[in-house]
């Protein structure tokens, strides 16, 4: 038999050490998880003193962004690895050797560091806020404190998936009428600059006198000719303005409200809101975050001030000790349909299996809408954009006719 020292996190969180005697590495984990403990290190006594081997990070690392489909992938791995029982610290080194995005490697590498210094995973996560929100280092948190990590990082992981799957749709769905309107300026500004001017000379010199639309027309696109330095500088300054009021409280309460009030963005974007806080509250509760705890992350990852606000009114309801329905009712953001399902789901106790279902039919409705306005902004924006190109044809076609006039004289 061999004797072997372990450093583990037992089911309240707590860091435990101690010794074990076991055939081989495999066997004295085996013994640690019938103590129903979570190896975090596990070696053999000789080795015990020697030197936590961690990878040393690149010197300069360029990507300092870590997206959704590598979080993914590293809940996907670590819960497998943690399944199978490999100690939590051999499992971090290993997939940190194996990211393809350096700046995420050496956070994890760090995070090994940590927990092999006695640090718990969610504290060491704590240290890396621009990687990992308040939701996942709460949810990680709990499954240390109820031995059920492997399961919880799966739950991180779908739900994850789910919310990017989400974010591309209506993106996708917003991204199609930016281009359109972006060519459409482009070739307006070439027709202004360009085209007309050159006509507008050719009238000129025929004698034909202008009409007021073609004048002013003419005007804009020799302005624009000159001045477009100022004109590009009057624009970037106009965009940074607005940056700047919407980087304030005031401007992005202001704008978050507008643009649930939109036409056809506003309701696309309330259903996906919507079903953000459902998936987002039900999965914490079904993890076992507490009820108060799990309102206070949903109100910092929910993305909307107003949404945002709902939430405080939540939780001060729950904290009365009054239903969360309740608190809902109000708000017309909520359908009568939620309420009355999430009221269904408190009084049965179900609650967080019922936000799970009003996020699957909310997810659904967001897909729907997407695919409804995608038919009905496409000819609208065409449209836009013919009435607008077709009016700067006009105002050139229109004096044509005078100069063929002036040429049969």
């Amino acid at each position: 038999m061999i004797v072997f020292s372990y450093k583990a996190r037992n089911n309240a969180g707590g860091l435990v050490t101690g010794e074990v005697e076991a055939e081989n590495e495999q066997d004295a984990i085996r013994q640690l998880h019938r103590r129903d403990y979570t190896p975090v290190k596990v070696g053999e006594v000789a080795l015990v003193h020697s030197a936590v081997t961690v990878p040393v990070a690149p010197a300069v690392v360029r990507v300092t962004r870590v997206t959704i489909a590598e979080l993914m992938l590293f809940c996907v791995n670590l819960s497998n690895m943690v399944g199978a029982g490999i100690p939590l610290l051999g499992a971090l080194n290993s997939i940190a050797g194996q990211l393809g995005n350096l700046y995420f490697g050496s956070v994890v590498q760090k995070i090994a560091l940590q927990v092999s210094e006695g640090s718990s995973l969610s504290d060491a996560l704590e240290g890396h806020p621009r990687v990992f929100s308040p939701f996942f280092i709460n949810m990680v948190r709990v499954g240390e404190s109820s031995g059920t990590m492997g399961q919880v990082l799966k739950t991180l992981a779908v739900h994850m998936e789910k919310q990017e799957d989400l974010r591309q749709k209506v993106v996708g769905a917003l991204t199609y009428p930016v281009i359109l309107m972006t060519v459409g300026t482009g070739v307006i500004l070439l027709i202004l600059t360009f085209v007309i001017p050159k006509f507008a000379e050719i009238f000129s010199k025929a004698g034909v006198e202008l009409p007021l639309a073609t004048q002013l027309m003419c005007s804009l696109g020799i302005w624009l000719q000159h001045y477009w330095v100022l004109f590009f500088l009057i624009l970037g300054a106009l965009v940074l303005g607005v940056r700047q009021f919407l980087g304030t409280e005031f401007g992005k309460k202001l704008w978050h409200r507008v643009l649930l009030k939109l036409p056809i963005v506003g309701p696309l974007m309330c259903n996906m809101f919507v079903a953000r806080f459902s998936r987002t509250f039900g999965s914490m509760l079904n993890s076992g975050v507490p009820l108060l705890r799990a309102l206070d992350i949903v109100e910092d990852v929910i993305g909307n001030m107003v949404f945002a606000g709902i939430v405080r009114e939540v939780r001060a309801s729950a904290e009365k000790g009054e239903g969360i329905y309740t608190a809902l009712e109000g708000h017309q953001e909520f359908s009568r349909d939620v309420v009355y399902m999430i009221s269904v789901g408190e009084k049965s106790g179900r609650i967080g299996e019922m936000l799970n279902k009003v996020a699957d039919f909310y997810e659904l409705k967001v897909e729907f809408a997407i695919k409804q306005s995608i038919v009905f902004i496409e000819p609208v924006f065409i449209s836009f954009l013919g009435i607008c190109v077709g009016t700067m044809l006009a105002s050139v076609i229109l004096p044509m006719f005078d100069l063929v006039k002036t040429i049969q004289r």
